[in-house]
């Protein structure tokens, strides 16, 4: 069915949806010359023209009447597909709603409405919220959704059931979808059992064939939206009632329509009757993530708050419960600063003289591009267990010729015979410190053999390990992450969790078990560093505990390289959220005001790592250009630290110690 807007003798054209959710002008039976005039109109809101069609940015549908009211575009009919309208209502009233908000101060937002007590008694919600969960439901509930900021581990689980309690008490809302990683899905499940009384918890159904109308609260994650099945069978679930839609750990999706990730959330997002995202870390690289994120809550109005008309009032868009709110007990942030053995140090610096005579000659294309990501990587792990790494003939890898020295060759012959991995001993051995005093230690590598290592080295501590492979919950399997994390937790024979922070650094509370970490390595993602600290720094730590992360980094390596890059974008952010609690984590090993260097996205971001100056290269630079390829492998995206923030720490206390190799027996 199509409304038509005008019926007359003009020619008839045609404004439907496409496949991925965009406004399509159809070209109606006009002249070659009409229909180019047609196109120049459209051409600033378009994203893809051709001789049939013109395809529209979203985020422009709402101006689309106005452009077809003008001429030439006044010379045809326009019929509008019911799709395209309601696409086009959506949008109206996601912008009614932000401007509605961003009219009210953040004091306002919070007021408690007089009903609220009684509604949420009602459907059941039992939970006593903490003052500033309160206002953190209050505000959200004034938005009708929008976006919780909080820092992970602050109860945002606890508060959107609140909200959802509120909102169907007042049937606003019918249902939820909540789109998370696979590392959230037992708080979802767990939350809903804690938060309501008994009879009264919603059914919460995890990634179901087949959603059906029985299930008010389903949990997907994101990799499951870019499915054609999957949203039909939505659809069918969503048809004839409002949903609430939440996307946790909405930093995934920070890539926007660059990623299918992105893509296929932001699609969601625009289809949803009201959105609500959940993420501590909403900015872990830039403010283009900042952007995609706010998109997600308010689709179309991400750069408004960013950096347009409403970036001066951006505080009244979100909530943001900081680690100071929570009086948590202080996180002791240790930063041990190890030193390579011989043998290591000969071949890891064999390894980066390769990669800078590659990286220096390398082209700055897609392919080389991609190619310097996985170098990258290459130097991460081999920083910590070059025998993990290596692979003869790979240009990142090894030298080019064989080696002329022969102590280096015998090192090459049987790495693993020759290296003493330091970082792997010094973790085995703050293990067995902490074991001495019955705490148990979680210990986290984003390297699949490094975590093997760690395995080995930790057997007499029978630790439980944790990766991308590992099976979320599959009785078949000889273990999964159910298993594993219910042994971590209740075995007094498992004295550590080595884990991936991909994998594991997200959506799960491991306080109440233990409140010790060590970071063997880390990658450019300060979302996924933030994120893991706070699995054991969170809400509900008890009083008098007295919480550590020690991160270990390789002396005169690219660890040290990785460490300012994670210090500028921690800082980048708590200067975008006003948090002045991040900024201890930020700066762990620096003092306030150092400068911090942009990390590019190509091939030339290989040569900043390596300390090269390009300014004494005699070829011109090349402009940089992002590359998915690199991005999705390392996390390395432009950093621009405009200034600093200064203040007493007031989260954290840092201690930098530089632990010898002979130290480490």
């Amino acid at each position: 069915m199509t409304v038509a807007l005008e019926s007359d003798d003009r020619p008839a054209g045609r404004v439907g949806v496409d496949r991925r959710g965009r406004p399509v002008v159809h070209r109606p039976d006009v002249s070659d010359g009409s229909w180019q005039r047609i196109c120049a109109l459209l051409r600033p809101a378009a994203d893809v023209i051709s001789g049939s069609a013109v395809v529209l940015d979203r985020d422009r549908i709402r101006a689309l009447d106005r452009l077809l009211a003008r001429h030439p575009a006044t010379t045809v009919a326009w019929r509008w597909d019911d799709a395209a309208r309601r696409l086009q209502d959506r949008a109206a009233r996601t912008a009614a709603s932000l401007d509605d908000l961003m009219s009210r101060t953040v004091e306002e937002q919070a007021a408690w409405p007089v009903d609220l007590d009684r509604e949420l008694i009602a459907c059941g919600y039992v939970r006593e919220l903490r003052p500033f969960q309160r206002e953190s439901v209050a505000r959200l509930l004034a938005a009708g959704g929008g976006a919780n900021f909080s820092v992970p581990g602050s109860g945002k689980t606890a508060v959107t059931y609140a909200l959802f309690a509120a909102l169907r008490a007042r049937r606003e809302v019918h249902a939820m979808l909540v789109v998370a990683p696979p590392s959230a899905f037992e708080a979802w499940r767990q939350e809903a059992e804690q938060c309501f009384a008994p009879g009264a918890v919603p059914r919460v159904t995890v990634r179901p064939p087949v959603p059906t109308r029985h299930d008010t609260v389903v949990v997907l994650n994101y990799e499951q939206l870019g499915d054609p099945a999957v949203r039909t069978r939505l659809d069918a679930w969503a048809r004839s009632r409002t949903v609430l839609t939440v996307f946790d750990e909405a930093h995934r999706a920070k890539a926007g329509e660059a990623s299918h990730r992105g893509a296929d959330a932001a699609d969601l997002a625009r289809r949803s009757g009201r959105t609500l995202v959940l993420t501590g870390t909403p900015m872990p690289n830039s403010l283009s993530d900042l952007a995609a994120v706010f998109d997600l809550a308010w689709p179309g109005h991400g750069r408004r708050l960013v950096d347009g008309d409403l970036a001066r009032r951006r505080e009244r868009a979100y909530v943001r419960v900081t680690k100071d709110e929570l009086a948590l007990p202080t996180l002791e942030v240790r930063v041990e600063r190890v030193v390579l053995d011989d043998a290591h140090r000969l071949l890891y610096d064999a390894m980066s003289r390769r990669v800078t005579d590659w990286a220096m000659c390398a082209a700055p294309s897609e392919a080389e591009a991609a190619a310097a990501g996985r170098a990258v990587m290459h130097l991460l792990a081999a920083a910590t267990n070059p025998a993990a790494v290596l692979a003869r003939g790979l240009p990142w890898s090894l030298p080019a010729d064989p080696p002329k020295d022969p102590v280096l060759s015998a090192v090459l012959d049987d790495p693993r015979g020759h290296i003493r991995p330091v970082k792997i001993i010094r973790a085995a051995q703050i293990v067995a410190e902490n074991r001495l005093l019955g705490r148990k230690t979680v210990v986290w590598s984003s390297f699949v053999d490094n975590v093997a290592a760690l395995t080995a080295a930790l057997a007499v501590h029978e630790p439980a390990v944790i990766v991308g492979s590992t099976a979320l919950d599959d009785p078949r399997a000889v273990t999964d992450r159910r298993r594993e994390l219910a042994r971590f937790r209740a075995d007094p024979s498992c004295w550590a969790l080595v884990a991936t922070p991909q994998t594991l650094g997200e959506g799960i509370s491991l306080h109440r078990t233990c409140v010790d970490q060590i970071h063997v390595d880390r990658g450019y993602a300060a979302g996924t560093w933030l994120q893991a600290i706070d699995r054991t720094h969170r809400l509900g730590l008890a009083p008098d505990a007295k919480p550590r992360c020690t991160v270990l980094v390789a002396a005169d390596t690219i660890d040290e390289r990785v460490a300012e890059v994670l210090e500028a974008k921690v800082a980048a952010m708590a200067r975008a959220l006003a948090d002045r609690a991040l900024l201890p984590i930020a700066d762990p090993a620096l003092v306030s005001g150092d400068p911090a260097a942009a990390v590019l996205g190509d091939v030339d971001a290989l040569r900043e790592l390596l300390g090269l100056d390009l300014a004494r290269r005699p070829e011109a630079h090349v402009r940089p250009g992002p590359s998915e390829a690199i991005a999705d492998a390392v996390e390395v995206e432009n950093v621009v630290a405009a200034g600093s923030v200064h203040g007493e720490p007031t989260a954290g206390e840092v201690h930098v110690v530089e632990v010898e190799v002979a130290e480490l027996g």
